[in-house]
């Protein structure tokens, strides 16, 4: 070692620490620049990224210099350049350890459900797995030997490219076939555009941009970086100020345009945000203070979003901002909004549905993308039979699901409750249970003497305690039977052929489920016998499947569209097929028919965590939950009504009809004053929740107001308020919380409903 050089140590610590702190700092500016500030933030987030990467570099390179001097990364690579038999002995040894890992993967893989996912006791199933994983691994390494000598001859065949050896050529051929591989299976197998992409594939470039540093400052650059002043001192710098930047950037509650730049904006800071947030949670909660989090108080358990709301004592215990009913208006709106005002399920009418009742139910129908709202493609409607139907029937302009998703909107409407009142075998699950002593609207109907019967052919209606055979192969996410048990208080339900999750996103089952919807129909017709069905249509739920006699010329988010809407397009025409069965077996004459939607899709509008929002069950945007609704009844005349209507008054309209008791746990009013098209309804807002679950643990709860011209949203787990105007801004781009002179009354009513949701 020359006199005074740096020692070799201290000389590879600072090599590693520097590469991997100045590819932070150029990823960082890149995320600042995308996400239009929260400058200090995202300096603070990338720094705890780049600090273990940065001194574990440190660490492996100082230590090769200690050991086998400086420059021994650059002595590897040239020494498999020259000695040809270690450059191949190496990459067999690659080769044959990729092999074992592969293998050792897929037994865990498998092993996993039976020892993990298919037992009660999950911690001693997990602990059954780390006993013979650990029993694998000298099983494979045995196995080594014989595996490495077939890998040296395979070697043989493979050549080191120039000043390139066999390894190099290996790992990097791996790695981008890997890399392919993925990108394959991401952009031709999987929705993608739901993948929140940008924070994995962000960090992932990190080491990659460090090694191209690495390379270029020790070779073309390597004068250049020699000639730089104090080295040592520049990256000891730097690391004292990766250390410093958290807990600068990162302390105290955010600006609304910092938060919003880093959580919503930030390729990184949505999923950091949140994983922060669940360690730094102080009381143990479930919610945390952090950077601006939706706990008020996180020294006190009791006090947190999900606590229940004591009127008037002074605190806020769940930490929306106002204290109880402390507002007599606000008391009016949330009585009226429950259903508590008058009698709404029990109206003074004439009216009723006839004998029979079917509910024709599309997953995932946007109410904008209906012809008779005005939406056409390529100059006409998409909806043409759904067009002649609206003639025929009362329409609700302004309907709205309680729901983003199925596993939460169907349960809503069937049960006349909103998602956060129902029973479920857990709240916090993908795709919950619904327990036996809710109240469902086929419970309500069959006491007057209606069959209840339902036609589907989907995973979610896979109930293998009834039906064992018919889903015998369907789990859900927790790789168990499915069983949403909503099929409650059916006759019959035909959920025939039914795939597993996967399967059913890419499943066009609409044609077997009109066929075996209008088979069954023509045999109620000649029996007589009176009956309530349900038919469920999927088609227009992503992954959008390519439907014979569309042609397809879009590409990226257009593409999307016109896939949704030609998938939209075809179920027109099979609910065509059963309006025409309706008519053909004489049903029409005393069957009311009812349109409607569980909630609508999303096309990238708006970006939350820092993911662009496409698909839905992810937020509470219009685009989400304003749905068709309609009812065509025997005797009835149509109209268009502009009443704000929410779908948990489905129920109670149908039990209404003909002649049923709502149950006391209905929340939803009737509608069948609406259905005579005279006087408007007494005008109530309408309320929608996005509950946490594994998938996307984000909490929210929005309201449309009475008139129907305001969106109030509250991001729970932001701890933000957005109001949208609904007329000037139906796509809901700018947020006028700050400047709408009813923001405060707005806010409080919603606040005074979630308050009410517990009692």
């Amino acid at each position: 070692m020359s006199d005074g050089a740096p020692p070799p140590y201290r000389s590879g610590f600072a090599s590693g620490v520097g590469v991997v702190l100045i590819a932070a700092m150029v990823l960082a500016i890149a995320d600042i620049a995308h996400a239009g500030g929260g400058m200090l933030a995202l300096l603070g987030l990338w720094s705890l990224i780049a600090l273990p990467l940065a001194i574990g570099a440190g660490l492996v390179l100082g230590a090769g210099n200690a050991t086998w001097g400086p420059g021994w990364v650059r002595g590897v690579f040239r020494k498999l350049r020259e000695d040809a038999a270690l450059d191949q002995t190496v990459s067999a040894i690659l080769i044959s350890a990729a092999v074992l890992a592969g293998v050792l993967a897929l037994g865990i893989s498998k092993l996993a459900v039976g020892l993990v996912g298919d037992v009660q006791r999950k911690n001693v199933g997990a602990l059954l797995l780390g006993v013979v994983v650990v029993g694998l691994v000298p099983v494979l390494a045995l196995g080594a030997l014989p595996l490495f000598r077939v890998t040296r001859r395979i070697t043989r065949v493979v050549p080191a490219i120039g000043p390139l050896s066999r390894v190099v050529v290996l790992v990097v051929g791996a790695l981008g076939a890997g890399v392919a591989a993925g990108l394959y299976v991401v952009f031709r197998r999987l929705d993608y555009q739901a993948l929140n992409l940008g924070s994995l594939f962000a960090p992932a470039l990190m080491p990659v941009l460090a090694i191209v540093i690495a390379i270029v400052g020790y070779g073309p650059a390597s004068q250049l970086r020699e000639r730089m002043p104090m080295r040592g001192v520049l990256a000891a710098t730097g690391l004292a100020l990766a250390i410093i930047l958290p807990m600068i950037g990162l302390r105290g509650a955010p600006s609304a345009e910092t938060q919003s730049a880093v959580v919503d904006r930030s390729y990184i800071g949505g999923r950091m945000i949140k994983a922060l947030q669940k360690v730094l949670d102080r009381d143990h909660d479930g919610y945390s203070a952090f950077f601006g989090g939706p706990d008020c108080d996180d020294h006190n358990k009791d006090i947190h979003p999900g606590a229940k709301e004591i009127d008037d004592n002074n605190i806020d215990e769940d930490c929306d901002g106002f204290d109880g009913h402390a507002s007599a208006s606000a008391d009016s709106a949330a009585s009226q909004a429950s259903g508590a005002t008058g009698d709404p399920k029990q109206p003074n009418s004439t009216l009723t549905g006839g004998q029979n009742v079917i509910v024709i139910f599309v997953d995932t129908l946007r109410q904008d993308r209906l012809g008779f709202t005005g939406y056409e493609r390529d100059g006409k409607s998409l909806t043409p039979r759904l067009d002649v139907f609206a003639q025929q029937a009362v329409v609700f302009k302004h309907a709205f699901a309680q729901a983003p998703n199925t596993p939460r909107s169907v349960p809503s409407f069937m049960t006349s409750q909103y998602p956060s009142q129902i029973k479920f075998d857990q709240q916090f699950k993908d795709y919950p249970t619904v327990l036996d002593d809710n109240d469902l609207l086929f419970e309500a109907l069959r006491p007057v003497g209606l069959t209840t019967i339902g036609e589907s052919s989907h995973f979610y209606f896979c109930d293998h305690d009834r039906y064992p055979d018919t889903c015998a192969d369907v789990k859900n996410t927790n790789g168990k039977p499915m069983h949403s048990n909503i099929l409650q208080g059916s006759d019959l339900w035909d959920n025939a052929e039914a795939k597993n999750i996967s399967g059913s996103n890419h499943d066009s089952a609409g044609p077997r489920i009109v066929t075996k919807a209008l088979a069954k129909l023509d045999e109620l017709a000649k029996s007589k016998q009176r009956f309530a069905m349900i038919v469920h249509l999927f088609e227009p739920h992503s992954t959008y499947m390519e439907q014979p006699g569309f042609k397809y010329v879009a590409h990226g988010t257009a593409s999307l569209i016109e896939k949704y809407d030609y998938e939209i397009a075809f179920e027109d025409g099979l609910i065509g097929q059963l309006l025409d069965g309706i008519d053909k077996t004489g049903l029409a004459a005393n069957t009311t028919v009812v349109v409607m939607a569980d909630h609508g899709e999303a096309f990238g509008v708006h970006t939350v965590a820092g993911q662009q929002m496409f698909f839905h069950g992810q937020t509470l945007y219009r685009e989400l939950i304003h749905v068709p609704m309609m009812f065509r009844v025997p005797g009835a005349k149509p109209c268009m009504r502009e009443d704000v209507v929410q779908l948990v008054d489905l129920a109670p309209t149908i039990a209404a009809l003909f002649g049923a008791t709502a149950p006391t746990s209905w929340k939803g009013r009737s509608l069948v004053p609406a259905l005579e098209c005279k006087d408007a309804l007494p005008p109530q807002p309408a309320f929608s929740e996005l509950l946490r679950a594994p998938e996307w643990d984000h909490e929210a709860k929005s309201m449309i107001s009475a008139d129907g011209k305001r969106h109030v949203v509250y991001r729970i787990s932001d701890s933000r308020w957005e109001i949208y105007d609904l007329d000037n801004d139906p796509d809901e781009k700018t947020d006028i919380s700050r400047s709408d002179p009813k923001a405060a009354e707005l806010e409080q009513q919603l606040s005074h409903w979630i308050g009410g949701l517990s009692k």
